[in-house]
């Protein structure tokens, strides 16, 4: 992962029934930028859906107030991921 960007989880909640709502919301507004690297998810849980989120830090914050912004919007939780092993470390350890 380039240092200059970052991957966030954000969990959401929203209003019942409104997850059709919420789901044109996101996509009509642009906040999924880049379907290659990004993804929302409806899930069963806690949390209604898991958005991926994928770039600077200034722009994923940005995306995330205007989430938070929708009428449809409970709550939010985000997940910043940060890279402590390479893919390389982590598979030699599992292989040992």
């Amino acid at each position: 992962m380039n240092p200059q960007t970052s991957h966030v989880y954000v969990l959401v909640n929203i209003q019942p029934g409104k997850e059709r709502e919420f789901a044109n919301e996101v996509l009509s507004k642009g906040l999924i930028i880049d379907p290659q690297v990004e993804k929302m998810n409806f899930v069963h849980g806690s949390f209604d859906f898991v958005i991926m989120l994928h770039g600077a830090m200034e722009d994923i914050d940005r995306r995330i107030v205007e989430l938070r912004k929708s009428p449809f919007v409970r709550n939010t939780q985000s997940l910043i991921a940060f890279a402590m092993f390479s893919w390389e470390e982590l598979s030699n350890q599992v292989k040992k």
